[in-house]
């Protein structure tokens, strides 16, 4: 299994159009190191390439061939966002539907050519490709993490929308490999495991660089000679170390599974997503200890811990991670427990 960070855009594309589909924890890894480096900036290379690679996978021929025609610079695809909420209506119509409806969390869509928007329609639950041309953005992101997100709210209002261009999560894709076969859930686990991971290891690099020779008022030795100090930051590392071991080893066997054409049991999915949640706990945490240690400087909005500290909350309201995750891997223990 590969352990490198191949690049951002191509690493979920299915191989029909170059891309790498690469396995989750070289996934995981390079989303990690990028949100190390900023974590707004890990979130949106990690989320677009999402969902660039779900389009391309899942779009019917005739919006795939339409799609990638329009991709410029020499790339075989072009930048997406997307939000999967079904929030649309979507009224029948000559060979296709017309849709109205207004989505939030828009990741990136300031740099993206074309957006996925979930509606429902007489057919059931559908994801609709649109130009971003076609789309109203709302200037909604005034939030207190991962600001340079930019996750603006976008709108349609009474827009054609071809079945071409049209896709159901709920049927096979006719492109891509193993990891287009995989639940959504399991898909985007390697998504938030990195930021909230890499979030983390920076708040960690900055307060052990901020803590030599650090004397704040009133302390009788600098802050990286105080055992407390010292306790704090070994104990943060090990329960980085320790969420990031966790994160890997579901993500192996969700991997393992999809390579043996095997079906990813629900149970692993939930282990997966609690897995991320606990990453994200452990984030949360490990930011939170080391904003505690910066001193006041840390207040300043610019300062790196200050960042760290907000953009690892931010990262906990995702959908994907929730504490209810916790109580269905219980159940399915206690259900194993009476068979």
């Amino acid at each position: 299994m590969s352990t490198e960070s191949p690049s951002l855009l191509t690493l979920k594309l299915p191989k029909e159009l170059g891309g790498l589909e690469a396995d989750l924890r070289s996934q995981f890894l390079t989303t990690e190191t990028a949100s190390r480096a900023d974590g707004s900036a890990g979130w949106n290379e990690t989320f677009t390439t999402t969902s660039a690679a779900i389009a391309a996978a899942r779009l019917p021929q005739d919006g795939f061939n339409e799609v990638a025609a329009s991709a410029t610079g020499g790339a075989a695809w072009p930048p997406f966002t997307g939000t999967f909420p079904l929030s649309g209506r979507a009224a029948p119509a000559p060979d296709g539907v017309v849709l109205t409806g207004r989505w939030g969390f828009g990741s990136g869509i300031v740099e993206a050519a074309w957006v996925v928007a979930g509606c429902t329609t007489e057919s059931g639950p559908r994801w609709a490709v649109i130009p971003v041309e076609q789309v109203t953005v709302h200037d909604t992101w005034q939030v207190s993490g991962l600001e340079e997100t930019l996750s603006h709210d976008y709108s349609v209002e009474e827009v054609f929308v071809p079945h071409s261009r049209m896709f159901d999560l709920s049927q096979p894709p006719p492109r891509g490999g193993i990891l287009h076969r995989l639940p959504m859930y399991a898909l985007i686990t390697p998504d938030h495991c990195g930021v909230s991971l890499g979030i983390a290891r920076r708040a960690l690099d900055e307060i052990a660089i901020a803590a030599a020779g650090k004397n704040r008022l009133t302390s009788a030795a600098p802050l990286d000679e105080r055992p407390a100090f010292q306790r704090d930051l070994g104990q943060a590392d090990t329960r980085l170390r320790a969420a990031r071991a966790l994160v890997l080893e579901v993500l192996d066997e969700i991997w393992a599974a999809g390579v043996a054409d095997q079906p990813v049991q629900d149970e692993l999915v939930q282990r997966a997503r609690a897995a991320a949640t606990h990453a994200a706990d452990i984030a949360v945490e490990v930011a939170s200890m080391a904003y505690r240690r910066g001193g006041g400087s840390v207040l300043y909005e610019d300062h790196p811990l200050n960042q760290c500290f907000r953009d690892a909350h931010a990262a906990t309201q995702h959908v994907h991670v929730t504490d209810e995750m916790f109580e269905l891997v219980g159940t399915t223990m206690l259900e194993g427990t009476t068979n």
